[in-house]
């Protein structure tokens, strides 16, 4: 079968290929991909910027229907059952360090799956990950009270729908920031909540401090992995304020990090989901499973709309320009059907 395959350093030694069956443990399912989403993630391994196993089949947004099960694999799952998965494994993460969902079946471990509520979508299923990971970052890696004014860095997918999540803690203002490029995003956020936008080239510090009579925000999340982002988080937060970093830069780059100790300044990393502050994967596979139930009936129950964020539906051979026409922020979120069948006419 074909797969999108990261083999080697350099972008152009990824691309489709010709790859094996996956195989099925007595303990496995195969699924027949319906939909996966690509992230920002896959970008940073295709730009060599983020640890990953070659080769590789990329691939981790992903949700589909159950084809095949092992041997061992009791009446809980059945051929047709349709679910969305987890990503942690005894190996490592799927589409990252074992093959992923770019391609037309993948193969988990039972554990992994989580069936997929009736009133979603394959496409709601492929990104439950970002309401998983959103909202844990939200409910144990910050601190996010009623009241509280809120600024969202980056305007990607995630910072979108950590928006949503903001949102349900009850905030008396969010404010999404971005560059002029994210016009688009912007726009959507207006869309999806948003109180304010603000544009990063045009100094939203000096706004937050008029909207917030010089005190600053409570919390600022960044989104972005921008270099200029973070640096504008650490003065527009208040004293004793909040900051939650989740997006990724790629790269080194120098700041001035005095602010953290003059303003008492809590600072944190949210990544992934419950679990994640242990290095031990078997921990990590059973606090995480509960991290994907929760998201799963947050998004049943109607409290998150992640379908504005898809901006384009593409077929697996049209990989390389849907990575490019996100590199340029041209869309928001692309969704890829591996399973042609599967693909919204």
């Amino acid at each position: 079968m074909k797969a999108l395959v990261k083999w080697g350093t350099g972008k152009e030694n990824m691309g489709i290929r010709q790859v094996a069956k996956p195989s099925v443990g007595q303990n496995d399912l195969l699924i027949e991909v319906a939909a996966v989403g690509i992230c920002g993630s896959d970008l940073h391994i295709w730009r060599d910027e983020k640890e990953h196993k070659e080769p590789v089949t990329l691939g981790h947004e992903y949700a589909g229907v159950v084809t095949e099960k092992g041997s061992e694999v009791g009446e809980e799952w059945q051929v047709g059952d349709r679910i969305c998965g987890d990503l942690e494994t005894e190996k490592g993460r799927i589409g990252t360090h074992v093959n992923g969902a770019y391609a037309p079946l993948l193969s988990i471990p039972k554990r992994l799956a989580h069936r997929l509520p009736n009133n979603l979508s394959f496409e709601e299923g492929a990104l439950i990950e970002l309401v998983t990971c959103m909202s844990y970052s939200a409910m144990y890696r910050s601190r996010i009270w009623p009241g509280d004014f809120v600024v969202i860095a980056g305007p990607g997918p995630i910072g979108l729908t950590m928006l949503q999540m903001v949102k349900l803690f009850t905030p008396r203002a969010v404010m999404v920031t971005g560059l002029k490029s994210d016009g688009k995003r912007l726009a959507r956020a207006k869309e999806l909540g948003a109180d304010y936008t603000f544009y990063s080239e045009d100094e939203p510090v000096k706004k937050v401090m008029r909207l917030t009579d010089g005190k600053g925000v409570d919390v600022c999340i960044d989104a972005s992995g921008g270099e200029v982002a973070i640096k504008q988080c650490l003065r527009m937060v208040r004293i004793g304020g909040w900051v939650t970093v989740v997006g990724l830069w790629g790269r080194d780059f120098k700041t001035n990090l005095d602010m953290i100790p003059y303003h008492c300044l809590t600072v944190r990393g949210g990544w992934g989901w419950a679990g994640m502050e242990y290095d031990d994967q078997m921990v990590r596979q059973a606090m995480g499973w509960h991290s994907w139930e929760r998201a799963l009936q947050i998004m049943a129950m109607g409290k998150v709309n992640l379908l504005p964020l898809i901006t384009q539906k593409v077929r697996m051979d049209e990989w390389r320009d849907a990575f490019e026409a996100l590199e340029r922020k041209e869309e928001i979120k692309i969704m890829m059907y591996p399973n042609e069948k599967y693909m919204p006419k």
